[in-house]
Protein backbone atom coordinates (compact mmCIF):
# COMPACT_ATOMS: atom_id res chain seq x y z
CA UNK A 1 0.00 0.00 0.00
CA UNK A 2 1.56 3.54 -1.14
CA UNK A 3 0.86 6.19 1.17
CA UNK A 4 -1.59 7.90 -1.35
CA UNK A 5 -4.19 5.33 -0.91
CA UNK A 6 -6.79 6.31 1.17
CA UNK A 7 -7.98 3.75 4.24
CA UNK A 8 -11.49 4.96 4.11
CA UNK A 9 -13.21 8.19 5.13
CA UNK A 10 -12.47 10.71 8.16
CA UNK A 11 -15.25 12.67 9.40
CA UNK A 12 -15.57 15.10 12.40
CA UNK A 13 -18.62 16.29 14.38
CA UNK A 14 -19.52 20.04 14.77
CA UNK A 15 -19.79 18.40 18.36
CA UNK A 16 -16.20 17.97 18.47
CA UNK A 17 -15.42 21.38 16.72
CA UNK A 18 -17.04 22.86 19.40
CA UNK A 19 -15.25 21.31 22.03
CA UNK A 20 -12.24 22.20 20.60
CA UNK A 21 -13.25 26.14 20.36
CA UNK A 22 -14.52 25.92 23.62
CA UNK A 23 -11.98 24.26 25.37
CA UNK A 24 -9.10 26.94 23.41
CA UNK A 25 -11.34 29.82 23.78
CA UNK A 26 -11.05 29.12 28.25
CA UNK A 27 -7.55 28.59 28.24
CA UNK A 28 -6.73 32.56 26.82
CA UNK A 29 -5.85 34.54 29.83
CA UNK A 30 -8.84 36.87 30.31
CA UNK A 31 -12.01 34.50 29.14
CA UNK A 32 -14.17 33.79 32.22
CA UNK A 33 -16.94 31.55 30.59
CA UNK A 34 -19.02 31.27 27.21
CA UNK A 35 -21.88 33.34 27.34
CA UNK A 36 -25.56 32.22 25.57
CA UNK A 37 -25.32 32.18 22.05
CA UNK A 38 -26.50 35.88 21.47
CA UNK A 39 -28.72 37.82 18.61
CA UNK A 40 -25.97 37.47 15.68
CA UNK A 41 -26.76 33.53 15.25
CA UNK A 42 -29.28 34.41 12.87
CA UNK A 43 -27.51 35.65 9.86
CA UNK A 44 -25.57 31.96 9.97
CA UNK A 45 -26.43 29.87 6.77
CA UNK A 46 -28.82 27.34 7.82
CA UNK A 47 -26.18 24.41 8.22
CA UNK A 48 -25.03 26.64 11.87
CA UNK A 49 -25.44 24.83 14.51
CA UNK A 50 -25.57 26.29 18.35
CA UNK A 51 -23.72 25.17 20.77
CA UNK A 52 -23.42 26.95 24.91
CA UNK A 53 -22.02 30.15 23.54
CA UNK A 54 -20.63 28.85 19.83
CA UNK A 55 -22.51 29.36 17.06
CA UNK A 56 -20.35 27.32 14.24
CA UNK A 57 -21.17 26.75 10.36
CA UNK A 58 -18.75 24.42 8.26
CA UNK A 59 -18.33 22.56 5.06
CA UNK A 60 -16.51 20.62 3.90
CA UNK A 61 -13.33 22.51 3.84
CA UNK A 62 -13.80 25.79 6.21
CA UNK A 63 -15.54 26.60 9.71
CA UNK A 64 -16.95 29.84 10.49
CA UNK A 65 -17.62 30.34 14.14
CA UNK A 66 -19.08 33.08 16.54
CA UNK A 67 -18.31 33.12 20.23
CA UNK A 68 -20.22 34.66 23.09
CA UNK A 69 -17.73 35.43 25.87
CA UNK A 70 -17.88 36.76 29.65
CA UNK A 71 -14.49 38.39 30.03
CA UNK A 72 -12.28 39.57 32.99
CA UNK A 73 -12.98 42.78 34.61
CA UNK A 74 -10.12 44.81 34.09
CA UNK A 75 -8.74 43.25 31.24
CA UNK A 76 -8.54 44.79 27.40
CA UNK A 77 -11.55 43.28 25.70
CA UNK A 78 -9.50 43.87 22.13
CA UNK A 79 -6.63 42.05 23.47
CA UNK A 80 -8.35 39.21 24.57
CA UNK A 81 -11.13 38.45 21.71
CA UNK A 82 -7.92 39.42 19.41
CA UNK A 83 -5.84 36.36 21.56
CA UNK A 84 -9.60 34.48 21.39
CA UNK A 85 -9.69 34.43 17.37
CA UNK A 86 -6.08 33.63 16.72
CA UNK A 87 -6.04 30.54 19.65
CA UNK A 88 -9.31 29.42 17.85
CA UNK A 89 -8.03 29.84 14.45
CA UNK A 90 -4.67 27.91 14.92
CA UNK A 91 -6.31 25.12 17.14
CA UNK A 92 -8.52 24.23 14.61
CA UNK A 93 -6.39 24.23 11.27
CA UNK A 94 -3.86 22.44 13.82
CA UNK A 95 -6.33 19.61 15.15
CA UNK A 96 -8.06 19.01 12.45
CA UNK A 97 -6.78 20.76 9.34
CA UNK A 98 -10.39 22.63 8.09
CA UNK A 99 -9.24 26.11 6.93
CA UNK A 100 -10.51 29.01 8.83
CA UNK A 101 -13.32 31.26 7.01
CA UNK A 102 -13.80 33.77 10.27
CA UNK A 103 -13.67 33.56 13.69
CA UNK A 104 -16.27 36.36 15.45
CA UNK A 105 -16.25 37.08 18.96
CA UNK A 106 -19.10 38.99 20.83
CA UNK A 107 -18.01 40.22 24.24
CA UNK A 108 -21.42 39.82 26.47
CA UNK A 109 -20.27 40.36 30.02
CA UNK A 110 -17.87 40.76 32.43
CA UNK A 111 -17.19 39.14 35.48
Amino acid sequence: MTETEQLGAVRIARQVLATIIEMTALQVPGVIRLASVGGHFPRFLDRAASYRGIALAMNDQDVSASLYLVVASGSNMVEVATAVQEAVGAAIEHMVGLTVKEINVYIQDVA
